[in-house]
């Protein structure tokens, strides 16, 4: 039986529409990019965008194969619209697939369990700490996410629904996307969960689905043909250091986290929502064993979970695309509960989501650039210093922060102290203290930028060569 909610009147549903749509593209711009995988999704825009250049992207002026260009080339649509690189446009591509992921669950809740069940799933993964920040982040793992669960969406309605063959070429095509998104790791969180689902129900349309030839066509061809171009241009050995760090490495790593911190990741994102599961626990998992379709949906979710926690490297991120079908099974849940509370109970249980989510829309629009202005505020003393010596190489010692590279508007170069005297000219930034043993001519020093990512770290400025004789620039 399907339970009304209050939240399915038409003046509550546009609220929870508004939400969403605040929480995914209000201010997106506003604040700089804070972490350092922002920088480099920004940093290889900019160098695609400059260079004119959409196969071989490129960070830093070196070339970065790690990551299919599929983000890149999403990004770079708005970037090549309004002429320029900024945080807007690069955040763009993970705020819409924020929202067609969450659409996708409302329609996906609403066809198997009513509108309450579609409403509060979308709720739950607007108000998750994870899912909202990389929906207002320019990073990969939202794009990756949309296209999977789109492609499982698929892939449900064609099993389930309309065994018409075009839901699943488009299952397939959004594979396909995915493929061109991170690579491989989509096949474990789509076609993995629909073929053990197949193993386990018999007597349905997923084994017609997996063996959907022209499917696999198009999502091989799709996915495998960045590769192949780039394995022409470059040759093969491109891809022996990238198989290592980004396979070899992530599977059996020398320092593997805890098995269990999935499902600590998981509990934490989905808090408290979590807490649901501890209410007759028994009457969901007989809805799911007598139901194939939440069968479906309990694969999605275990399935990338027992596979990523073998991994030796662990980060929640990677559990993601996933969240959505989590969502779904607790919103299912959550409203089986809900109809049979009533009083301040049910109260309690219906307002809860939604005042969270307008929590969570306050933060990211209202306080979130204070709360990380500590981390920011240096970046565009870094610009002005940069643009004022634009006609000077930059580098730094060790290894730049994308960061610094991104908001000096131009690639900088890594150099070993013992080259510093070789130097020509050039511009030298070093992270915390100078180091006594590199012997610099006090002159040489320019005024430091101040609280560098963090509150308690200065950015040292250092001229070179025959720039030392340039007039000093201020950096605050």
């Amino acid at each position: 039986m399907q339970v009304q909610i209050e939240l399915e009147r038409r003046f509550w549903f546009l609220i929870v529409v508004a939400l969403l749509s605040l929480l995914c593209l209000w201010g997106i711009g506003d604040i700089a990019f804070v972490s350092l995988n922002e920088a480099r999704r920004a940093v290889t825009v900019r160098e695609m965008f400059q260079s004119h250049d959409w196969l071989l992207p490129r960070m830093n002026d070196e070339l970065y194969l790690a990551k299919p260009p599929l983000f890149y080339w999403l990004a770079l649509l708005p970037v090549s619209l309004f002429g320029a690189v900024s945080e807007w446009a690069v955040r763009l591509p993970s705020a819409l697939f924020a929202l067609a992921s969450m659409g996708g669950a409302y329609y996906w809740g609403s066809r198997l369990g009513g509108r309450g069940m579609g409403i509060f799933a979308s709720l739950f993964l607007a108000a998750n700490a994870s899912f909202s920040q990389f929906a207002r982040g320019a990073e990969i793992e939202m794009t990756l996410t949309g296209f999977c669960f789109l492609s499982l969406l698929c892939a449900w309605v064609y099993i389930f629904h309309d065994g018409r063959r075009r839901w699943s070429i488009l299952s397939y095509l959004l594979l396909g996307g995915g493929l061109l998104t991170k690579g491989p790791v989509c096949l474990l969180l789509v076609t993995l969960p629909v073929l053990l689902f197949s193993l386990l129900q018999r007597g349905t349309r997923a084994r017609q689905y997996l063996c959907d030839l022209p499917g696999w066509l198009i999502a091989l061809g799709l996915g495998v043909s960045w590769y192949l171009v780039v394995t022409l241009h470059e040759g093969l050995g491109v891809w022996q250091a990238i198989f290592k760090q980004d396979i070899i490495d992530k599977v059996s790593g020398q320092a593997p986290d805890h098995w269990y911190a999935y499902l600590l990741y998981v509990g934490g994102d989905f808090f408290p929502f979590l807490l649901i599961l501890l209410v007759r626990p028994r009457q969901l998992w007989r809805q799911i064993k007598d139901n194939p379709q939440l069968k479906l949906l309990l694969c999605s979710v275990l399935a990338p979970l027992l596979v990523f926690s073998l991994f030796s490297d662990k980060h929640a991120k990677y559990l993601l695309p996933a969240y959505p079908l989590f969502a779904l099974l607790l919103a299912l849940h959550w409203m089986q509960v809900l109809g049979a509370l009533g009083g301040w109970k049910r109260r309690v249980l219906l307002w809860t989501p939604l005042v969270l989510v307008a929590c969570f829309v306050g933060f990211f629009t209202l306080a979130q650039a204070r709360v990380f202005a500590y981390r920011v505020e240096a970046l565009p003393a870094i610009t002005r210093v940069a643009e004022a010596h634009a006609e000077l190489p930059l580098y730094t010692l060790g290894v730049p922060d994308m960061r610094l590279v991104y908001y000096a508007g131009r690639p900088v170069r890594t150099l070993n102290p013992e080259a510093l005297a070789s130097v020509d000219k050039g511009l030298l930034f070093v992270e915390g203290k100078l180091p006594e043993t590199l012997a610099l001519d006090p002159r040489c020093v320019q005024p430091p930028v101040k609280r560098y990512l963090s509150k308690r770290k200065d950015l040292q400025v250092v001229l070179l060569g025959s720039a030392c004789a340039a007039p000093p620039a201020v950096a605050n």
